[in-house]
């Protein structure tokens, strides 16, 4: 396979649905007040969070983030996992959802095979949850970088300042029998995960 750049926005919408995701004014301040992590895919201290400045986002990079596949690879190696909670801090009064999430990464998926990702979005205290879901094709080896949108859209309570967000990123190769491999980027040394935030003010 010749090494190449995977490069997609994995929904489809329309002018309309578009127009509905675009992002709304954000609170001018947004606040990572903590975060804990549990996973095979997240050792300690391998995990880091940051707010863009702008406040639409949230850049998540996994630094021990691997998975693998192929002859003599235990079992436990075929799929990883990290669940993220953050607990977030911003002005009184607003509420709010995820738009997209981009994963970026580095992937080595033989023919016959194929790379899955999902990304699972909920807030505490909530029950509605979104997946956000991306598929890595047999015979591809490179860099990749691949948007999605939600299967359903879920908001944080309305009115507080705080919420406790949790993000949980799986990725796993299928079959197992031929070595495959997703992890970080070899340029960064990241798998990295952008969600892209949207915000409603309750009091409007």
């Amino acid at each position: 396979m010749r090494p190449t750049t995977l490069f997609s926005t994995l929904a489809s919408v329309s002018l309309a649905t578009a127009a509905a995701l675009a992002p709304r004014a954000a609170p001018k301040s947004l606040k990572v007040i903590s975060f804990s992590v549990f996973g095979s895919g997240c050792p300690y201290e391998t995990a880091d969070v940051r707010a863009d400045p702008s406040n639409t986002a949230l850049d998540i990079s996994l630094s021990d983030y691997v998975v693998q596949s192929g002859p003599g690879v235990a079992a436990s190696e075929w799929r990883k996992n990290c669940k993220i909670t953050l607990n977030l801090e911003y002005d009184a009064g607003f509420s709010l959802s995820t738009l997209t999430t981009d994963l970026r990464g580095y992937a080595i998926i033989p023919s016959d095979t194929k790379g899955q990702c999902q990304n699972l979005v909920y807030f505490s205290g909530e029950s509605s949850k979104a997946s956000y879901g991306v598929t890595l094709p047999g015979g591809y080896e490179g860099a990749f970088s691949l948007r999605s949108s939600p299967d359903v859209e879920v908001w944080s309570p309305c009115g507080g300042s705080t919420a406790i967000l949790n993000v949980n990123t799986m990725c796993s190769i299928s079959s197992t029998e031929k070595r495959g491999l997703i992890a970080v980027d070899r340029i960064s040394n990241k798998l990295s995960v952008r969600v892209a935030l949207n915000w409603k003010n309750c009091k409007n």
